[in-house]
């Protein structure tokens, strides 16, 4: 069995390469870091997703793909967000019209805050960032697809967070916390709403058994054992750091008034933060919670870790490696 991934160079994608079967071909761009998947000997091709060319020669005799690579970040350009996310999914899926399995990496995102936790694959999407509304228009050419026949299978993963992640909401969370940066000295709104984190172990775990007929055609999310309160969260960060939880509540209001001039200093600087912007004081007082129990009920998955052993997994690694 041959296996395209993309985006193996990422964080998401690196752990799932040294799970998957078979024979496993990476389609990574030149400026990428290939260190970790020439260790693990998969065959690598250069090229891109806006290369219709590259994908070809990458998808040629590919019986699986996994498309995860995209443009990810929350306060990016429109236009890269659609070139490479809507675009690039378009070109791949072009060269891929005759896979048994075309598994995409999608994103809760494309949902957006649920009112009533948690939100199952039937949820309205309605995305809050461009992200997930270029997520979501990749969603569509996917359905599409699937109504001609296709064989794809579309998964939302919440926010990741494990060894190796450097980049994502949940690093900064993270950061935030084990360096005891002013952010953590308070928490905004009631601290009761909820966010749900997945270690990447259980992600891979999903991604490898969503490989079964009975999910062509169909949408799972791939989530957490149980979503956690920001107060909750907080917790568990603040005792594996052996530090006290923060007891200061904010109001929101107060919040954006204390983090629209670091927002702009970031700006300035061109550094990115995802706890440093006016938005996410919003986020934080929206529930984002969604259940796994399509997955589990049409191809047994089983998230295996607790936010805490996740987190001390993952700060475990952070410190190993000089981030803390």
């Amino acid at each position: 069995m041959k296996v395209l991934v993309t985006g193996g160079t990422g964080f998401i994608g690196s752990h799932l390469v040294e799970a998957l079967p078979g024979d496993i071909v990476c389609l990574v761009r030149k400026t990428s870091d290939t260190t970790h998947l020439e260790k693990l000997g998969v065959e690598l091709v250069y090229g891109d997703l806006t290369d219709p060319e590259s994908l070809k020669r990458a998808a040629k005799d590919a019986d699986i793909v996994y498309h995860l690579a995209a443009y990810y970040t929350f306060h990016g350009i429109w236009e890269k967000y659609y070139t490479t996310n809507v675009l690039g999914t378009r070109n791949l899926l072009d060269a891929c019209e005759s896979v048994d399995q075309f598994i995409y990496c999608s994103t809760t995102e494309v949902v957006g805050p649920v009112k009533t936790p948690p939100a199952d694959e039937t949820h309205l999407l309605n995305p809050v960032y461009d992200y997930g509304r270029s997520k979501v228009m990749a969603e569509q050419l996917i359905q599409e697809t699937i109504k001609e026949g296709f064989p794809a299978t579309i998964l939302r993963p919440v926010g990741v967070y494990g060894p190796r992640c450097i980049n994502d909401v949940s690093y900064y969370f993270m950061m935030h916390a084990a360096h005891n940066s002013v952010l953590t000295k308070f928490i905004v709104g009631s601290g009761e709403t909820l966010v749900d984190f997945v270690f990447v172990k259980d992600v891979v775990q999903g991604f490898v058994k969503a490989l079964t007929k009975k999910a062509v055609g169909e949408v799972y999310f791939i989530s957490s054992q149980k979503a956690v309160t920001y107060n909750e969260a907080y917790e568990v960060l603040c005792r594996l750091l052996e530090r006290d939880p923060p007891q200061l509540h904010v109001p929101p209001f107060l919040a954006k008034i204390g983090i629209a001039p670091l927002e702009l200093l970031y700006r300035l600087i061109k550094k990115e933060d995802f706890m440093v912007h006016v938005s996410t004081v919003d986020v934080t007082q929206t529930d984002r919670a969604y259940s796994w129990e399509k997955a589990y009920k049409d191809f047994g998955y089983k998230p295996e870790y607790t936010f805490e052993e996740g987190a001390r997994i993952t700060l475990k690694w952070y410190k190993e490696h000089g981030y803390i």
